[in-house]
């Protein structure tokens, strides 16, 4: 009797450890997305005190900084070879560096957040065709379903009449450091923390070399410092922690189609923070947006 309640306890206990490993498994997409979403409201914050050049070399330098802290404190296994640094460079310079920089230059130069977030939207779908992952029938429909969704929520703020061929660039390369950046990603298999630090530092010197070449200014008002904190630590370390995890454990067409979710989670955002209402077309571009992401999803796995 005695061995059959011991079985028994322990079934119970191995079923819920499961239990517990699912759910933590279906909370982390979701979590990285509404960490993810919350970093455009808090730039636009911190963008009223800091030109955007000096705003991301903080945000890149007080990251690396943090991360070199943890380096130290547990000792993790470095890139065994200058390949390996290579590609852990290369990526931090497209994914810390190439993406924001362009992002800014973007916007700086007339592209409307708006179109901004349709061109990057399209990131999924040029991930699948670059990666030559195998995508099933449904993750194509729901890719397909997702940036209609996308093009839905930002239709209201595009505004086509003021376009620059340098913004255009920029936002081409914006989506290309991105997109380049999550693939080569995909392939490194160095320790997290020993990854992160030396691409927060590649992208720290970057940065310092375009304040060089361009003057900035910054005021450390209250707000600031707030903007700041939060994007070194819950955008730049938490979601990006999540978002490597999620790359290195799952398909690379899924997780990037979680990208589809930022522009109306920061529409949701900006309502409350800023007032700034939804429009009908709005919401049934969400609509669209969370179909595609359950069609995508039905194959292969996030985390």
């Amino acid at each position: 009797m005695g061995r059959q309640y011991k079985i028994l306890v322990n079934s119970k206990i191995k079923k819920s450890m499961q239990t517990g490993i699912l759910l933590k498994r279906s909370i982390i997409p979701w979590l990285f997305v509404l960490m993810w979403s919350s970093g455009g409201i808090f730039v636009k914050i911190g963008l009223h005190y800091a030109d955007p050049f000096i705003f991301l070399f903080f945000r890149l330098l007080f990251s690396s900084l943090l991360f070199w802290g943890m380096l130290l404190i547990f000792r993790p296994s470095l890139p065994t070879n200058s390949k390996e640094w290579m590609d852990v460079i290369f990526t931090g310079l497209c994914m810390q560096a190439g993406y924001q920089t362009f992002y800014f230059l973007a916007l700086d130069y007339n592209i409307s957040p708006g179109l901004l977030a349709i061109i990057l939207g399209a990131q999924p779908i040029l991930t699948t065709f670059l990666s030559r992952e195998k995508s099933g029938k449904n993750q194509w429909i729901g890719l397909i379903i997702g940036i209609i969704g996308l093009t839905l929520v930002v239709l209201n703020s595009t505004k086509i009449a003021n376009i620059s061929k340098i913004g255009m660039m920029s936002s081409l390369i914006s989506l290309l450091c991105i997109t380049g950046g999550t693939i080569l990603q995909k392939s490194i298999q160095v320790n997290q923390i020993s990854n992160m630090t030396i691409q927060y530092t590649s992208g720290t010197i970057f940065l310092s070399i375009l304040l060089y070449c361009f003057e900035q200014k910054v005021s450390w008002s209250p707000m600031f410092l707030l903007s700041l904190c939060w994007m070194v630590f819950v955008v730049s370390v938490g979601a990006t922690l999540l978002l490597y995890h999620m790359i290195r454990q799952g398909n690379l067409t899924n997780v990037t189609s979680l990208f589809y979710c930022v522009p109306p989670v920061t529409a949701i955002f900006d309502f409350f923070v800023f007032k700034n209402s939804l429009a009908m077309l709005s919401i049934i571009g969400m609509g669209l947006i969370v179909l595609g992401i359950f069609l995508v999803n039905r194959q292969g796995k996030l985390v």
